[in-house]
């Protein structure tokens, strides 16, 4: 049940791109539409698109600054998480014989990642050297149903329960001070 409800909000999200881009397509000359259609990837056609767009455009100019808000905050949670690793630099961070194997210690939320457009991106405060700091585990299996970009927020900016603490230093504090963040990690909203 739960993988034909996620199929179908896939389905309605293509759907609602498709329709938004067709719309867009519209608007632009041939040569900008070539300029697009040449791109190397998703983000990078979405950037030769919104580089196109008419500056002063009413109905679409909220969408625009909404996606700039979003970019400049996952930028900022990116930053404030130290960094990030892709799947092939933990791979090689703990001597993994397969990228499919960093994926399997996500699935089993041993590892903390977040999706950013199809690739998964692994905040470097998890990693105490060549190890997941300890208390890693015990927060996402406190949190299952906690979105991972929403994870990753509470972990940057933390909670004002937590006082002065930040949770990217207490993941490697002692076993009082963990269970004390995955109490408040648990109360996390969907």
């Amino acid at each position: 049940m739960v993988r034909s409800t996620s199929l179908d909000v896939v389905d309605i999200i293509s759907r609602r791109m498709q329709d938004g881009v067709t719309r867009m397509a519209r608007q632009l000359s041939a040569d900008a539409l070539k300029e697009i259609a040449g791109t190397a990837d998703f983000p990078g056609m979405l950037i030769a698109i919104l580089r196109h767009m008419p500056a002063v455009d009413p109905i679409e100019s909220h969408v625009i600054e909404q996606i700039s808000r979003t970019i400049a905050f996952k930028a900022r949670l990116v930053e404030g998480a130290g960094g990030v690793l892709t799947a092939e630099g933990v791979q090689k961070l703990f001597g993994y014989k397969s990228v499919q194997a960093v994926h399997k210690a996500v699935a089993s939320r041993r590892l903390f990642a977040v999706d950013d457009n199809g690739r998964k991106l692994f905040p470097a405060f998890q990693f105490d050297g060549a190890s997941v700091a300890s208390g890693i585990p015990a927060v996402l299996a406190a949190t299952p149903t906690v979105s991972p970009w929403a994870l990753l927020q509470f972990f940057v900016y933390g909670h004002e329960g937590l006082g002065d603490e930040q949770p990217t230093q207490m993941v490697n504090a002692d076993p009082e001070t963990v269970a004390r963040l995955v109490r408040f990690a648990s109360a996390l909203e969907v």
